[in-house]
């Protein structure tokens, strides 16, 4: 059986995943882009990936830098995710945010997260780069809610009561 790009893209979509920005210094600049595939991969040692197109024009600054930080955003960003995801340099100067003074890496205020990272390893994943992020760092907001991306939609969340869930199982 034989799947289309197209195919497969809608089908995931159906999976909802939190949104992010990714940044790196580079050169007095600062690269960055919106990401939703990522993942822990280990609790000890921390460590994440996310994953990157080749395509990108972002791919060959991620595969060299030492550092990067994962902004996860609020609910209420979802023009940060748009202003990343579309390479506009010049609104970015409108965005509040702050320097990370161990990597320089950017850090965007008022995200629910920010993690910090050490680049590793780089692996193929067909048409994407895996790049493995080892944690040198974490700052975290429960306040606020996440924003949330599914069917090529943003979205927020509602907190569903745990009885709730566990009421209906056992009732079937």
């Amino acid at each position: 059986m034989s799947i289309t790009a197209d195919q497969f893209r809608k089908t995931l979509g159906l999976f909802a995943t939190g949104v992010t920005v990714v940044t790196t210094p580079q050169g007095g600049e600062d690269v960055g882009i919106t990401i939703s595939s990522l993942t822990s991969v280990s609790l000890n040692p921390p460590q994440i990936l996310f994953c990157l197109s080749k395509q990108s024009k972002a791919a060959p600054v991620f595969k060299e830098c030492p550092y990067f930080s994962i902004n996860i955003l609020n609910a209420n960003q979802a023009y940060i995710a748009d202003l990343f995801a579309r390479h506009l340099p010049s609104n970015r100067e409108m965005l509040k945010a702050f320097r990370d003074k161990e990597t320089g890496c950017l850090l965007l205020s008022d995200a629910l997260g920010h993690v910090l990272c050490e680049r590793g390893k780089i692996y193929d994943g067909g048409d994407h780069h895996i790049i493995l992020g080892h944690v040198i760092n974490v700052k975290a907001n429960f306040q606020d809610l996440p924003l949330v991306r599914q069917k090529g939609q943003y979205l927020t969340t509602q907190p569903i009561p745990m009885e709730e869930p566990l009421q209906k199982a056992c009732s079937l």
